[in-house]
């Protein structure tokens, strides 16, 4: 059997009404269906679990009323098999609806006839009928439903998204599982996949505020299999990395608002839409969540290029495990020296795993 391991890695993007967040470790098993019939030859499935967690915290005042979670693939070899929960429907009402109809119907009938005889005189006669006539019908209708999650895949399969509506019987806080069924190839080994979480609603409860988004999270995970020793350190070291420049960030956060903003005046430049730093304000995100840091760094302190340089090695080291060797290293991006030693073989498919128990 074949277990993965998702390690989590979270982008705080400033504060939010409803936070997120998700185990950053999450066992995934490689399984065998029936179901799913593969659509990449010589490709095999992998099952991977995650329990996502929403919080809204106790001042918050507004109304959630919908969350939406998107997971995708970054790598071009991986496509989205299946994926659970499906769509649902649920209603507020429990059994079905009994409906009674009364229908009142009104019959008339009139009759009216002349008759004349010749040297006697002549005769008219009226008749008139009436009667009424009601109906009862009794039958059992099923009651109205409405949309509770909304869920299928997004960008030619590279990912898949799920929308929960907020009821009286499903609240959106809290815990909820989600499942994805990946094909990949046989030598795949790894894989990051992107995680973005939404929370719409209103930030008051007047009648007046609108629906906006009141709470998100941004996440990488680095997926690698159990029982691959070289595929676990090289995730272990990608979550360190990752992990250690956000720290050396940090650290130079100052020197690097100085860097965008000499002066004062630099500062009102970019409130008036007039200056545009030379780096970027979301700098870090882009070169975390971009898939290519073609981006200059020459500006930033010497200690946080080297750190920024270390995680890009790091994250195409990871690139190499979800292409399964595809990648040779010669295509390696110019900036990244690849320290790291990579593995030269890459396995074949485990030779047994579980029947799926995806539902």
């Amino acid at each position: 059997m074949g277990a993965m391991f998702l390690i989590l890695l979270a982008s705080v993007n400033g504060l939010s009404s409803v936070s997120f967040d998700v185990q950053p470790i999450i066992p995934a098993t490689t399984v065998v269906t029936s179901n799913v019939q593969p659509q990449i030859p010589g490709s095999r499935f992998v099952q991977i679990r995650l329990d996502i967690n929403s919080m809204v915290p106790p001042e918050f005042r507004g109304e959630v009323v919908e969350s939406v979670v998107q997971v995708s693939t970054r790598s071009e070899w991986v496509q989205v098999a299946d994926y659970w929960p499906k769509t649902e429907l649920a209603t507020s009402i429990q059994g079905s609806l009994e409906v009674a109809k009364d229908f009142d119907q009104q019959r008339e009938a009139s009759i009216q006839g002349i008759a004349a005889y010749p040297g006697i005189g002549n005769a008219r006669g009226h008749a008139f009928f009436q009667d009424n006539l009601k109906l009862s019908v009794q039958y059992n209708q099923q009651p109205p439903m409405h949309l509770l999650t909304a869920a299928g895949t997004m960008d030619r399969r590279s990912g898949a998204y799920f929308k929960m509506k907020s009821t009286p019987q499903a609240v959106l806080e809290g815990s909820r599982t989600f499942e994805l069924m990946l094909e990949v190839p046989q030598s795949w080994r790894g894989d990051i996949l992107e995680v973005r979480m939404s929370a719409y609603g209103k930030k008051a409860q007047k009648k007046s505020a609108k629906y906006q988004e009141v709470g998100e999270g941004h996440f990488l995970i680095a997926v690698y299999a159990d029982g691959d020793i070289e595929a676990a350190e090289m995730a272990m070291r990608f979550v360190q990395q990752l992990s250690q420049l956000r720290t050396v960030a940090n650290q130079f956060a100052k020197a690097v608002e100085k860097t965008m903003f000499p002066s004062p005046v630099h500062k009102l430049g970019r409130a008036l839409d007039i200056y545009e730093p030379h780096i970027p304000m979301n700098y870090l995100d882009l070169w975390i969540f971009g898939k290519d840091q073609a981006q200059p760094i020459a500006r930033l302190p010497v200690d946080l290029r080297v750190a920024m340089l270390d995680y890009a090695e790091m994250k195409y080291a990871m690139e190499l495990l979800a292409s399964g060797g595809i990648i040779s290293i010669a295509q390696r991006p110019t900036h990244v020296a690849l320290k790291v030693p990579l593995p030269d073989t890459y396995p074949e498919a485990p030779a047994t795993a579980n029947e799926s128990a995806f539902r």
